[in-house]
């Protein structure tokens, strides 16, 4: 990967280049400023000289016997090594005569630092290797280590936006997988939570002004909702991968009962009460998230989340639960993953999507009716233990079917099930598109 524009090297006047060759080999350079941040004094200097706009970063050392602390300007980048002509030099054998460069870039308006690897010895961050002639990025208080006896922690100058890994300690956790993001655990360095963090798959694309306004006005909306019944939607940070591609981080309540899809594998099929009482919180927060103007146009068993309260048994709970509460989650993923990529996956796997998202394709908005035909598919499920449109019941196509509307309730499946959750059910698979 090449450097961007503000990796490219300047001129260094004649002056520069005579006071250069004067610099004795054991002194400090341009940018090695040996400070003691023990030192209150020195820490105050240290943090003035982090104020002026020619300082991006500071690499601090985690050596206790020597408290060099290197400065990354924002000008050029700098050649780190032991070699005399290195703008960092360091000392032990084991580092390259010319280790790695840094520099600095700006992706969206936001300046970020780049390392790029000439070692023979290894450079790491945060314990991985980056690699000979690879460019990694490198995050507020990432690790830095020059071979294996050299560390140092980074840390950015102000900046005008915090970092997701200013607030949060993301964990090796996985929590779940899709097709466009990760599911992880992370915890919050200022109070402890745990949370669930979903990162998106990268995309490369720059933000315009205009467009910033839009996403930030409607994730303004998401961050406010607030109700028992929804996942609670707490942060989201747009972070670099590289020069030209972002990631996209969603910090989320975590929640500890798993998805309603892993619950009916398990059990097969959910009992009438369970279904009544988990069938009336869905409707609970749907109805929620309609006045606040929010369409959810893919609800199925995977995005129903389950807080869990263990304890003495309450009906129509399983043993060992206390209550079961219904959370609905991943609504508003089209801000996220854009409007044709979030179509083209629920045209994908289309079994819990309403006929007129498949029909209308092209359509921006849809009304809350798409939903009921969701909640419609969902009560079937969990009733019978299958859904009412597939593939093995064609021909036609489950697609086809979905748009006729054409489905049964098939015997011995449904022999059993009280005549008002069949009412129920036709009456929301209903196309009213």
């Amino acid at each position: 990967m090449r450097f961007g524009g503000a990796f490219l090297v300047s001129k260094m006047s004649d002056n520069a280049r005579l006071s250069r060759k004067k610099r004795p080999l054991s002194a400090e350079n341009e940018y090695g400023t040996g400070l003691d941040i023990s030192n209150n004094g020195k820490t105050k200097r240290l943090e003035r000289d982090l104020e002026n706009n020619n300082v991006a970063a500071v690499l601090y050392s985690l050596d206790p016997e020597k408290s060099e602390n290197r400065m990354i300007p924002r000008t050029r980048k700098v050649l780190i090594g032991r070699s005399r002509h290195c703008d960092i030099i360091i000392g032990p054998m084991d580092c390259s005569s010319e280790h790695c460069e840094m520099g600095v870039s700006k992706v969206n308006n936001e300046e970020v630092i780049y390392l790029k690897d000439l070692s023979s010895n290894g450079t790491f961050i945060n314990g991985t290797i980056a690699g000979k002639g690879n460019v990694c990025l490198v995050r507020n208080g990432d690790k830095v280590s020059f071979a294996s006896s050299c560390h140092f922690i980074l840390k950015y100058s102000a900046r005008k936006t915090v970092s997701f890994f200013d607030s949060y300690i993301l964990s090796d956790k996985v929590l779940g997988t899709g097709h466009y993001a990760q599911v992880k655990e992370a915890v919050c360095r200022k109070d402890g939570e745990v949370c669930a963090v979903k990162i998106f798959n990268p995309t490369k694309h720059a933000v315009g002004d205009e467009d910033k306004v839009k996403f930030n006005r409607e994730l303004d909306i998401l961050t406010k909702l607030d109700h028992p019944n929804v996942v609670g939607f707490y942060h989201t940070f747009l972070e670099p991968v590289s020069e030209d591609t972002m990631t996209t981080y969603l910090v989320l309540e975590k929640v500890n009962g798993g998805e309603l899809f892993n619950r009916i594998v398990k059990k097969g099929k959910l009992g009438q009460s369970e279904t009544k009482e988990l069938t009336k919180q869905l409707l609970t927060g749907l109805r929620y998230l309609h006045s606040m103007g929010i369409v959810h146009r893919d609800l199925k068993p995977e995005n129903i989340l389950l807080e869990i309260e263990s304890g003495e048994q309450k009906l129509p709970w399983d043993v060992n639960e206390h209550s079961v509460r219904v959370k609905i989650a991943d609504f508003g993923l089209a801000k996220f993953i854009g409007k044709l990529s979030f179509t083209n996956t629920l045209c994908g796997t289309p079994a819990y999507v309403a006929p007129e998202v498949l029909v209308n394709q092209n359509v921006r908005r849809y009304n809350k009716s798409v939903d009921m035909w969701s909640v419609g598919v969902l009560m079937y499920v969990c009733l019978c233990g299958f859904p009412p449109f597939s593939e093995e019941l064609g021909p036609p196509s489950m697609r086809q079917q979905i748009i006729d509307a054409r489905y049964a309730f098939y015997s011995p499946y449904w022999d059993s099930i009280a005549d008002e959750a069949l009412d129920l059910i036709a009456r929301l698979l209903v196309d009213t598109g």
